[in-house]
């Protein structure tokens, strides 16, 4: 898989440069797979994204150029994508027979569009992709100098916050509303229950603005 360059901190951020965020798999490669060598590929590589989704921090995805097969992917498991103006996406697993980005493209784009993206293999630019939803931001220029000011302001919030944030807006995608609220409502009552100066402590921070 071309790789994506990775920066982890505060925050995460993906970027290759601006000809392709990542292009997938090497498909000249991969023609001399067999079967075993197929399966061992996609057990090391599927995990990755994943890991992505439950990572307790944001990640942000600069994508410049082609985000094309598992960059599709990684790109569809982060929080936020901010686009290069000459963005591409496109999931390619259709066209060998395969399924991939049916748990996390549903949640960008919605289940139809989902499902003609994922049916139909096509590319999804970036003035199109920020309509439906996919893209968050068009930045100007560099995706990744757009994408490193959104995680400077996240980076400037409370750790803690950022990490309830979420995990509670991912868990709230299979939950009720009562459900959703109770949870919201619980970690609160918890914080207020295990921390040292209780709501002075939390709110405190706030009004002296504290980092």
């Amino acid at each position: 898989m071309a790789p994506a360059h990775c920066l982890a901190s505060r925050y995460s951020t993906a970027d290759a440069g601006e000809e392709a965020f990542s292009a997938g798999f090497d498909i000249k490669e991969m023609a001399d797979f067999d079967n075993e060598a197929m399966r061992d590929a996609f057990v090391q590589r599927d995990p990755l994204f994943k890991a992505i989704a439950l990572h307790p921090l944001p990640v942000i995805a600069a994508v410049n150029g082609k985000a094309f097969g598992a960059g599709a992917l990684m790109a569809a498991a982060a929080d936020f994508r901010i686009a290069g103006p000459n963005a591409e996406f496109k999931v390619t697993a259709v066209n060998y027979g395969s399924a991939n980005a049916t748990w996390s493209l549903p949640r960008l784009v919605g289940l139809s569009r989902a499902k003609h993206i994922l049916m139909t293999g096509r590319i999804v630019k970036a003035s199109e992709g920020l309509m439906m939803g996919l893209f968050d931001e068009i930045a100007n220029a560099s995706a990744l100098d757009t994408a490193l000011e959104l995680a400077a302001q996240i980076a400037s919030k409370p750790v803690s916050a950022i990490h309830a944030i979420k995990a509670l807006t991912n868990r709230s995608m299979n939950l009720d509303i009562d459900s959703a609220w109770q949870a919201e409502f619980d970690h609160v009552l918890e914080q207020l229950n295990t921390n040292d100066g209780g709501g002075e402590e939390i709110f405190g921070t706030f009004l002296s603005k504290r980092k």
